[in-house]
């Protein structure tokens, strides 16, 4: 099995998971290849509005299947908007992004953990990872 056989696979046993529409905006991103494409170009190719674009993009970024490349291109307004491009399964950049909800879920499972075991090594690191802001409020 080559490499582009498994990530068809992979590609194929993920799209059931994801709706129509975020399979579409998947499927155009991919098409974009590393050129990568735009919210923008996403709404005028598929049709769609900036309000049911935006958040496939979003969904799609935060599970890992698309990723921001850090460049930017301009809208047909003139602005500029971050370039998203496909992520192969099983690559390094696929991987889901953490979340604020999923940071706090960590400080509070090692801070009881913590209690219960007297270890706050776990809890210090846990709490490390909070953006400093939020250390200092917690504290």
């Amino acid at each position: 099995m080559t490499y582009r056989t498994e990530s068809k696979i992979a590609y194929d046993a993920i799209t059931p998971s994801i709706g129509e529409l975020a399979q579409r905006v998947l499927d155009h991103v991919r098409s974009a290849g590393r050129h990568g494409c735009i919210c923008d170009e996403v709404m005028r190719d598929l049709g769609l509005t900036h309000q049911t674009a935006s958040p496939r993009f979003t969904e799609l970024e935060a599970k890992g299947w698309i990723r921001r490349t850090g460049e930017r291109r301009l809208t047909r307004s003139g602005n500029p908007a971050a370039i998203y491009v496909y992520t192969e399964p099983g690559t390094l950049f696929s991987s889901p992004k953490q979340t604020r909800t999923d940071t706090y879920r960590a400080v509070i499972r090692a801070a009881l953990e913590a209690r219960a075991t007297g270890n706050w090594n776990a809890f210090d690191t846990a709490m490390g990872a909070l953006p400093k802001a939020e250390q200092t409020r917690l504290k």
